[in-house]
């Protein structure tokens, strides 16, 4: 099945589907690619809102780890990757009309980096959310970080990224991650598209200089004392450890680490 990121237009709600449900819409390179010039073109499209979503039951469940082995196996090779992820969320935090993250079943990894990335974070009640970088030997970019922590706080990112388990819409919902729970896949699709239209009946300056605003207050600010490059997370990828997660992965086993850097 070919892997598709592609737009649809619905009054003045633009909504991007994100289609690969046979791999639980893992996103290569080439797909986040594919998301940063889509959302870059919502304004032109007329859209005064947009919602992201992933067709066949899931939202985005991460980047394709069996893509890592050619696209993350050098520093050099995982900063261009990294870049591929973070001009996509960039794109969608930057864009001055609102978005919204629609998220039926998982949002893992860089999933929930993008959904972080978003303004208002919707999902129904089956929706696993987490980032499991622990359990892979890398780490996310600081942009990525800086992003839920804003959201979470300092205790529940820590525990997302350390522990790399995965929550439920309900406790995600308790610490301030999702804005609201829709019962099921269809319920979500009303609900985002209700809200995206609410928002689109609103002075869209007025709600893009609250959006820049709000950003700079908080985001900005923090990556102007800590920087925002992949840099520093990308060393990770030259490590054994990163190794034996994709050869476990591969596998079907759990990796075994030994913190060894090469």
């Amino acid at each position: 099945m070919t892997a598709t990121v592609s737009w649809e237009i619905e009054g003045q709600t633009g909504w991007i589907w994100i289609n690969r449900p046979e791999k639980r819409n893992a996103m290569t390179d080439a797909m986040w690619q594919k998301l940063a010039g889509l959302v870059d073109e919502a304004p032109r499209m007329g859209a005064r809102a947009v919602v992201i979503s992933g067709r066949g039951g899931s939202f985005v469940a991460g980047a394709d780890i069996l893509e890592f082995e050619s696209t993350k196996n050098t520093p050099s090779a995982a900063q261009a990757s990294f870049a591929s992820v973070d001009n996509a969320c960039r794109a969608v935090q930057d864009l001055p009309i609102p978005v919204i993250a629609a998220i039926d079943g998982f949002a893992v990894g860089a999933g929930l980096e993008l959904a972080a990335a978003c303004d208002f974070r919707l999902a129904s009640g089956n929706a696993r959310l987490g980032i499991t970088a622990s359990k892979l030997g890398i780490t996310p970019g600081r942009a990525h970080i800086a992003r839920l922590w804003e959201v979470v706080g300092t205790a529940r990112t820590l525990d997302l990224l350390m522990t790399g388990r995965l929550i439920t819409a309900h406790e995600a919902y308790a610490m301030g991650l999702l804005y609201q729970i829709a019962e099921d896949g269809n319920d979500l699709r009303e609900a985002a598209g209700a809200l995206a239209r609410l928002l689109a009946e609103r002075a869209p300056l007025t709600l893009s200089w609250t959006k820049s605003t709000v950003r700079r207050l908080v985001t900005e600010s923090l990556l102007d004392r800590i920087g925002d490059d992949a840099g520093d997370a990308t060393v990770c990828f030259a490590t054994s450890d990163f190794r034996e997660a994709v050869q476990a992965f591969k596998e079907k086993r759990p990796p075994i680490f030994g913190s060894r850097a090469d």
